[in-house]
């Protein structure tokens, strides 16, 4: 039986992957920021598998900007 919290969806960054999101604009849906890398904009939602391949992509994009 598949554990029911890996299909669990939340609201991520579509930048760095973190689930540290916070709604900044009632009056806006779409706009979000996000807490660990200053994001703002809209927002994705996923579960926790893909907002790991979206941290990695974020780590290493980091790492290239840094070479």
């Amino acid at each position: 039986m598949e554990c029911p919290k890996k299909n669990m969806l939340f609201k991520i960054c579509p930048k760095c992957g973190s689930k540290k999101v916070k709604w900044i604009i009632p009056q806006n849906w779409s706009m979000w920021k996000c807490m660990v890398c200053g994001y703002i904009g809209p927002i994705i939602e996923g579960n926790k598998e893909m907002s790991e391949e979206i941290h990695e992509s974020y780590l290493e994009s980091l790492k290239n900007k840094k070479d």
